[in-house]
């Protein structure tokens, strides 16, 4: 018995070790490997860099093997793109990219393994490799699972402007609202105008669609799709209502200040909360009476809203002041008091 648990212990023992020899033989090649990446890195990148200021006429000699090479002049233009400080400097490393990763690319993309085509993706995308379009394309159509190389192929098709885009936004409504942020944020004010002619027609496009396409604008202050983003605060839907009279505060403006009047009547509070934020956004002084009411609101947050708001009118201290010395309402009172210690709070 003594016997076979000491054989046991050596065999345990006589593995440990076996792995621990591969272990550093793994990392001995996996550091020689990236030296060897680095050296020609350090060599390539001054010769690439006098290409792209003028100084030199001819592309320097690339090491061998392909996929060597394609690690190498990836780290080298990549380091070249975030350091080009023009956009004929960005077109001429696009140029480059084009004339020495293409073939790779295309390659990869039909037939390397799924993190080599998650690469060469993000790569694509980084270089804007106009000419791979259809190819991402085609990629994209033949994948079956909706996974991080669907998500990269679907941000490479948006950056490298591709109308395809469109209809997946539209048609597939399982994007979040923040991965469809990201493909807005890649996409030229043609797609996406196209995109909201086809919103404004109602061409069956997700509620998480809208919602990002109103945040984006709004935080982005576009002027180009204020007039969507104001008349989808009439929406027959309460979400994205919400979602537009939201991002109208980032604007800061209302052409029809009219459409406000209905929201401080609203049966839901988050409408009469966002009427109030909104009122203050743009400055509304003829809704003060309206925002006035707010203050008897039976929602916190919407009495809140009507004090903080009120403060960025005409007089606002004034109105506060008024307000939590007359009012015969418990909660107007209060938060008037509220607002005007904080504001005074933050004066100080």
């Amino acid at each position: 018995m003594v016997e076979v648990f000491l054989w046991v212990i050596g065999v345990l023992l006589a593995l440990q070790f076996a792995l621990l020899i591969g272990l550093i033989l793994w990392k001995t090649r996996t550091l020689s490997a990236e030296q060897k990446t680095l050296q020609e890195v350090e060599r390539l990148l001054p010769q690439y860099s006098g290409l792209i200021e003028g100084t030199l006429k001819e592309q320097p000699e690339l090491p061998a093997g392909v996929q060597f090479q394609a690690a190498v002049i990836e780290r080298v233009f990549d380091a070249l793109m975030s350091e080009a400080a023009s956009k004929d400097e960005k077109r001429k490393v696009t140029e480059l990219a084009e004339q020495n990763l293409s073939a790779f690319y295309k390659k990869v993309l039909k037939k390397g393994k799924w993190a080599e085509r998650i690469n060469a993706l993000y790569f694509i995308e980084d270089f804007r490799m106009f000419s791979l379009r259809e190819g991402v394309e085609l990629h994209f159509k033949g994948l079956r699972k909706q996974d991080e190389e669907y998500r990269q192929s679907l941000r490479a098709s948006a950056i490298l402007q591709n109308p395809m885009v469109i209809d997946v936004l539209v048609g597939n409504r399982m994007l979040s609202v923040a991965f469809i942020k990201e493909i807005l944020f890649r996409l030229d004010e043609n797609l996406l105008t196209d995109l909201s002619q086809r919103m404004a027609l109602k061409d069956n496009a997700s509620e998480n669609l809208l919602f990002a396409f109103l945040t984006i604008n709004g935080e982005q202050k576009n002027k180009l799709f204020f007039p969507f983003v104001e008349k989808m605060m009439l929406d027959e839907r309460k979400e994205v209502r919400i979602k537009a009279m939201k991002s109208l505060c980032n604007y800061e403006k209302l052409e029809d200040p009219s459409k406000l009047s209905a929201f401080f009547k609203s049966e839901f509070w988050e409408e009469r909360m966002y009427a109030a934020k909104l009122t203050g956004a743009c400055g509304l002084n003829e809704f003060k009476e309206s925002l006035i009411e707010l203050f008897s609101d039976p929602v916190w947050w919407v009495r809140f809203a009507a004090a903080e708001n009120i403060y960025r009118l005409e007089d606002g201290t004034g109105l506060l002041k008024h307000i939590g010395a007359t009012s015969e309402d418990a909660y107007a009172r209060d938060i008037a008091k509220h607002m005007l210690t904080r504001k005074g709070g933050e004066s100080q």
